[in-house]
């Protein structure tokens, strides 16, 4: 009886010394779901997420570090002993593959300079929430030491402020086409834009709100083949008539293009191939990821 209580205490303090991540493995899927539907002849497969507590997180790595080390690298590092749900390639990049308009990882500035390319402007916490904001609108909101500040990052010294608030909230910012922004589509047709790089698979990061006013992350993969416009549109209208979402608080495009990675994992921590990008994550110049906490 005496050994019994003995391993019995052994086993206790061993566990003890082990970290809670690595006893439980992979992601709740009360938070996580994945699903697939079709839509107007067209199947979209989807990566529920909620943001409920705040248990599911979003992180990105928009460039190497100062010390050269590569995003795929950084990534790696950084994901150790967490329970990933997804890794996707992120935004545009130039011909140096450096991110294009401003870009801030993590605190550290980046790219510096505004794109009138692009109206949206991502923001990634370090507590892993998400926001977008219409440049147009002269309303960029961000968490400045405790207080909420509002910007028009287009006048010069307002951008400058801004800068030094996401510095010291740690914050990633990248810019990127705005495709849907409050329950409205922001992107126009293309006429004669029909061939690759036009046409094209499609994949989305959607936030909305669903018919419990709960907030949802979800990402949408369309195999067939659409312009930016028409997938957009598709999608939009899927996530209303469909998924019954009360309102699309925003939407951007995922790079499918030169960078098309996408990795999914399921609540066991194995890879699924429900949703495969074309190229190994280690090529990727930047990375979007979502993980379980």
């Amino acid at each position: 009886m005496k050994k019994i209580i003995l391993f019995g205490i052994f086993i206790f303090i061993m566990y003890s010394f082990i970290p809670f991540q690595v006893l439980v493995a992979g992601y709740d899927k009360n938070f996580v779901e994945i699903t697939t539907a079709v839509f107007k002849d067209e199947k979209y497969t989807m990566v529920n997420m909620k943001r409920k507590d705040d248990r599911v997180r979003a992180k990105y790595f928009a460039a190497k570090d100062n010390n050269g080390k590569s995003v795929y690298e950084r990534y790696k590092s950084w994901a150790a002993g967490k329970n990933i749900i997804l890794v996707s390639s992120g935004t545009y990049m130039n011909d140096s593959y450096q991110p294009v308009g401003l870009t801030i990882d993590n605190g550290v500035v980046v790219n510096s300079t505004l794109s009138d390319q692009f109206d949206g402007l991502v923001i990634v916490y370090a507590t892993g929430g998400v926001v977008v904001s219409n440049l147009k609108m002269a309303n960029l909101s961000i968490n400045c030491e405790g207080t909420n500040r509002v910007f028009d990052i287009r006048k010069s010294f307002e951008k400058t402020q801004f800068v030094e608030c996401a510095k010291a909230a740690e914050a990633t910012v990248f810019q990127t086409h705005l495709l849907v922004y409050k329950n409205e589509l922001k992107i126009y047709p293309s006429p004669g834009c029909k061939l690759p790089p036009c046409d094209r698979e499609r994949r989305f990061l959607a936030v909305c709100k669903n018919e419990d006013g709960e907030l949802v992350h979800i990402i949408i993969h369309s195999p067939d083949h659409s312009t930016l416009y028409d997938g957009t549109k598709k999608v939009f209208e899927f996530l209303k008539i469909v998924k019954d979402m009360q309102e699309v608080v925003f939407m951007i495009n995922l790079d499918t293009g030169f960078q098309d990675v996408f990795q999914l994992y399921d609540d066991k921590g194995n890879i699924m191939s429900a949703i495969a990008g074309q190229k190994d994550p280690s090529v990727a110049i930047n990375l979007l990821t979502y993980y379980y906490q």
